[in-house]
């Protein structure tokens, strides 16, 4: 089944067999956009299975189907920022610098590359343009779901969404949107 099927078969019957083939299939996903945003790897898959338990505690709630993503990607939003409430709220720990020699001895793996870059470019952006871009262009969300995801209206997705690739695109050195179009005329 394909996930959009998973989805509705699970709003439909919303059984524990219905949510665990919707579990598996939406689990990479939002593992992926925690991972996006700067989280480790074992926090995001907590708050993956916490967004998912919520799904499916929640799911009689949703009023359109729909905007099922939008809904999911702003549940799993919110459990991020109370995720930061807490952590900020915990006590600091001083850490010391590595020392050169240490330094030295560490590397990454060339397959990982690619990944730090695109961590980096995300990392340049502001907090809000970060979620745009994730979930736009990583988590394939159309205008209307990010909408209702983020609680905007429609034109101010899209108005955000053009600067913030204006912005990736002079991080990247490549010619803006408004530069190329110009051009062409």
């Amino acid at each position: 089944m394909e996930e959009k099927e998973l989805v509705n078969h699970f709003l439909a019957t919303r059984t524990e067999e219905a949510f665990c083939a919707l579990f598996e299939a939406l689990c990479v996903r939002l593992r992926r956009y925690f991972l996006l945003r700067g989280l480790t790897v074992a926090t995001a898959e907590d708050l993956t299975q916490n967004v998912l338990v919520k799904v499916y505690r929640q799911a009689g709630e949703l009023r359109d189907t729909e905007h099922f993503y939008g809904w999911l990607f702003a549940t799993a939003r919110h459990e991020m920022i109370s995720y930061w409430r807490r952590q900020s709220q915990l006590e600091k720990v001083e850490t010391e610098r590595l020392s050169q020699r240490h330094a030295g001895s560490l590397f990454t793996e060339p397959e990982v590359m690619p990944a730090l870059h695109l961590m980096d470019l995300l990392k340049a952006l502001e907090p809000a343009e970060r979620d745009l871009v994730v979930l736009r262009f990583v988590e394939g969300l159309s205008y209307e779901e990010l909408a209702v995801a983020l609680k905007l209206p429609l034109g101010t997705v899209k108005w955000r969404i053009f600067n913030a690739r204006k912005k990736l695109a002079r991080m990247l050195g490549a010619p803006s949107v408004c530069q190329a179009d110009s051009r062409v005329n």
